[in-house]
């Protein structure tokens, strides 16, 4: 009966590890992608105008940016929890991938979603829009870094697999 129930969760390791590596990798992406190209032109733009552009497409990035996360943190966590429950070689780096996801997902819901609904209630003055900027974009360079950390790591684990078989 064991054997069996080990069998099961062992057809799972790979397509998890593999899911959790493209969505890491994506979210990832994203994240950069929003660094290199919206952060500048969002620095470079008034604050009146960059709350009105923010407001005309903030639902767009969320709309493409909040599954990806989720789904990132969701697969990740479920290739951590069967490496480390079949006590896998790999378990560290699934560990490390799920760790650095968690703490993306973490800033995102305590400071930048926060901050986008601000951005978007019509509340904040040109000082304050920019003070808050400020302290997104500071928040959203963390998250690209571990966002990247996790892609890695999820990339580790989904090669370490490969050598084993």
């Amino acid at each position: 009966m064991e054997q069996q129930r080990t069998r099961g969760v062992a057809r799972w390791r790979r397509p998890l590890a593999l899911v959790s590596a493209v969505l890491t990798g994506l979210l990832a992406g994203g994240m950069l992608l929003i660094q290199v190209v919206l952060v500048p032109f969002w620095r470079a733009t008034p604050p009146a105008e960059f709350r009105q552009w923010f407001t005309a497409h903030a639902e767009r990035i969320r709309e493409l940016m909040i599954p990806l996360g989720a789904g990132a943190g969701v697969s990740s966590a479920a290739s951590a929890v069967i490496h480390l429950v079949g006590r896998r070689q790999q378990g560290p780096s699934s560990l490390a991938a799920a760790v650095a996801t968690g703490g993306v997902l973490a800033i995102t819901l305590t400071v930048n979603e926060p901050a986008n609904h601000r951005f978007t209630d019509g509340s904040l003055s040109d000082a304050e829009t920019r003070d808050l900027l400020r302290t997104w974009v500071r928040w959203h360079q963390v998250r690209v870094v571990l966002g990247l950390a996790a892609a890695v790591a999820a990339a580790a684990a989904l090669g370490e697999r490969n050598r084993e078989r």
